[in-house]
């Protein structure tokens, strides 16, 4: 037995060689993925509030213009996690923590389409063109928590819909609960199992389309199992509907074909027309919605094109392998060799000891990025030279700020300071986002607002407007500048 077992964990499957592949290339790219986004140092912070006060705050602390407001935390497990990869390692720890997540992802994906038939080799292709495709939003954020229960959740309702055994169903419920307190993006389930409510109508299957319902309803009470309960769900669709505030959010904007990361997007739509149209196999009424509901929720918004990948994944991918077995039918006896060869949950020696190795390099010092800088946050993205000058010289008083640094501030800022606004918008609502545009852009009555704030101090990029109107105003001081920040006082 002991032999099988070593025999087993030494044999690399498609699905090993996966993980290992992704967590590899997560840390090659890891420093573009910290630099890409301002949220990061705001969940760390909140994250390292939450285990220094072991409470969940209900009201802000972290920001001047909305102190003491109701605060609803709906990532509040997520930046706990994140807190204490941080205070293990640092920002190495934030970025294996990212590796590690990113790697499960789509290695659960690839063992969900082996375990709903597809070979090995087709199941490890698909599982890698979802990360390819899924690479225009991956940064070192909550939704990577969100994205790796998204795929549990479609995984589970696939063997569902392939066995008809409710057991599966029963790792629903702690699914949800978990999901609600990881992550806003929860409220997904509840369209995913929507969709397959009605493609069982479709497929004149009552009793499935009244469990999927069921499910649902089921799902929708397990999401008030978190810190502000019944409110929580409320709240996200409440954001969701602020068509403001989301056509604000560069993430939440559709995504740019003019740029490479959206290509294999492109590329995975083009395949899948091209694919089903051929009508040389049946597809179900439920994977034509779901696949058409995150094609469409993909184009309207690139946060939702990695979670379109998964779909598309779980749903080509059996077809494709079934148009390729009859049109060339040698590949059949190939593909199943390949399978046998490699059973499922064989090779997990070589996924401990090369995940260890590459964390031990790099703990000792090595550079596996590419850029060979380490996992740091750099200048453009972040005033990292102008934040070492406020903590020997801090002015008094309140600031405004970027928009997108209000995170990095508080990373390394709080509770010295606290921010005039970060990318929590959902919190500061639509009116203070507005009030922000006006003063950043210098538009009429930008004085007026930075008096009413009381705001003392300035941070932002030198080619903003409001610092070139600061410059030729006799209030304000400069102190502080080069070629990422501009800092003024008032006088």
């Amino acid at each position: 037995m002991v032999k099988s077992l070593l025999r087993s964990g030494l044999l690399p499957t498609f699905e090993i060689l996966l993980f290992l592949l992704v967590f590899w290339a997560s840390l090659v790219f890891m420093p573009d993925m910290l630099n890409s986004d301002g949220d990061l140092g705001r969940h760390i912070t909140v994250g390292n509030y939450i285990l220094d006060t072991r409470s969940i705050p209900a009201r802000d602390v972290f920001s001047d213009t909305r102190y003491d407001a109701p605060l609803v935390l709906h990532e509040w497990l997520s930046e706990v996690v994140f807190a204490l990869a941080y205070r293990a390692a640092g920002l190495n720890g934030v970025a294996w923590l990212t590796a590690l997540l990113l790697a499960t992802i789509y290695f659960v994906l690839a063992v969900g389409l082996r375990a709903l038939g597809v070979s090995a080799p087709l199941a490890f292709l698909a599982a890698l063109a979802a990360y390819l495709t899924g690479m225009i939003h991956q940064l070192p954020r909550p939704h990577l928590f969100s994205l790796l229960l998204f795929t549990f959740l479609l995984i589970l309702l696939e063997r569902y819909r392939r066995n008809s055994r409710l057991s599966v169903l029963v790792f629903v419920l702690p699914i949800m609960i978990l999901w609600a307190n990881l992550n806003g993006a929860f409220v997904l389930a509840f369209f995913v199992l929507g969709i397959y409510s009605i493609g069982a109508l479709l497929e004149r299957k009552a009793r499935r389309a009244a469990i999927f319902l069921a499910l649902l309803g089921v799902s929708f009470a397990a999401s008030f199992v978190n810190p502000y309960g019944v409110q929580l769900p409320f709240y996200v669709f409440g954001f969701m509907g602020n068509r403001f505030l989301v056509d604000n959010t560069v993430e939440y904007l559709s995504p740019n074909f003019h740029n490479i990361s959206a290509w294999m997007f492109a590329a995975w739509i083009l395949f899948s027309i091209v694919l089903l149209g051929r009508g040389t196999t049946r597809v179900s009424w439920t994977h034509l919605l779901v696949l058409g509901a995150w094609t469409a929720f993909g184009l309207y918004s690139a946060r939702n094109i990695a979670n379109y990948a998964q779909v598309a994944a779980l749903v080509t991918a059996p077809v494709a392998e079934l148009w390729l077995v009859n049109i060339l039918p040698p590949a059949r006896a190939r593909l199943e060799n390949f399978t046998r060869i490699a059973p499922l949950g064989a090779g997990w020696l070589w996924a401990i000891g090369v995940v260890a190795l590459l964390i031990s390099l790099q703990a000792n010092g090595t550079r596996l990025d590419a850029r060979g800088s380490g996992n740091v946050f750099t200048e453009p993205t972040f005033p990292v030279n102008a934040v070492n000058f406020l903590e020997r010289n801090l002015p008094q008083g309140k600031v405004f700020n970027e928009y997108t640094w209000g995170g990095y501030l508080e990373f390394r800022l709080f509770p010295s300071v606290r921010v005039f606004i970060d990318g929590n918008n959902d919190f500061f609502g639509e009116a203070l986002v507005r009030e922000y545009l006006d003063i950043i852009n210098a538009r009429d009555g930008w004085q007026e607002n930075l008096a009413r704030y009381d705001v003392r101090w300035v941070i932002v990029p030198p080619e903003r407007a409001i610092a070139k109107e600061l410059a030729r105003s006799a209030e304000w001081q400069e102190i502080y500048r080069d070629k990422s920040a501009v800092i003024w006082v008032k006088r």
